[in-house]
């Protein structure tokens, strides 16, 4: 049997990151920090493709960040994951900070 090299925390917490490697996915989650969106309204934020925007979300949604809630033909979404809005809100507390201001 093959030793666990990393443990559960340390995949979930990669998984997490990986899934908010790429700038429409943390204008996403930052918008949804704001309020609930459903699709079409993110794909007018971000102007792109709805194709696009769901292959995004889907990502977001794997990786527990989000979760979406049905509303008729239409998916809308909220922030699923405290953690994570916390995180993103501590960072953005903290831009513009420099080491050497600390």
């Amino acid at each position: 049997m093959k030793k666990r090299r990393y443990a559960k925390q340390h995949e979930e917490l990669a998984k997490k990151f990986g899934a908010l490697s790429h700038p429409a996915r943390v204008k996403l989650v930052l918008d949804l920090m704001e309020k609930e969106y459903c699709v079409g309204e993110m794909q007018r934020s971000l102007a792109i493709s709805q194709p696009n925007v769901s292959q995004h979300l889907k990502i977001l949604k794997e990786a527990g960040i989000i979760r979406g809630r049905r509303e008729k033909t239409t998916i809308c979404y909220k922030i699923a994951d405290n953690k994570v809005r916390d995180a993103l809100l501590l960072f953005l507390k903290g831009e513009g900070t420099n080491e050497s201001d600390l």
